[in-house]
């Protein structure tokens, strides 16, 4: 074993295992349409981190997409919103 790829495995283990418990309070005592819409969020904050830890650049299309994923997150929580 090598400690840097080590860390790098016990760092992600930790992050899962942190993901997995803060979706289960969310689930049992926060608000769950907000939180489905956020989920959305999740996968263009991983591939920005992964990204930055790869030391490589993210495409024009990349972030296109994301944009793309971000709106439809965005219209998916406002149209499920209860009008107060």
């Amino acid at each position: 074993f090598e400690l840097q790829p080590t860390i790098y495995l016990v760092l992600a283990a930790f992050a899962m295992g942190m993901g997995y418990g803060a979706w289960n309070i969310g689930i049992l005592h926060g608000n769950v349409t907000l939180l489905a819409a956020a989920s959305y969020f999740i996968p263009v904050f991983s591939a920005v981190v992964s990204a930055f830890i790869l030391s490589t650049h993210l495409t024009f299309s990349f972030w296109q997409g994301a944009l793309m994923v971000c709106l439809g997150a965005l219209l998916c929580w406002v149209s499920t919103k209860t009008k107060a």
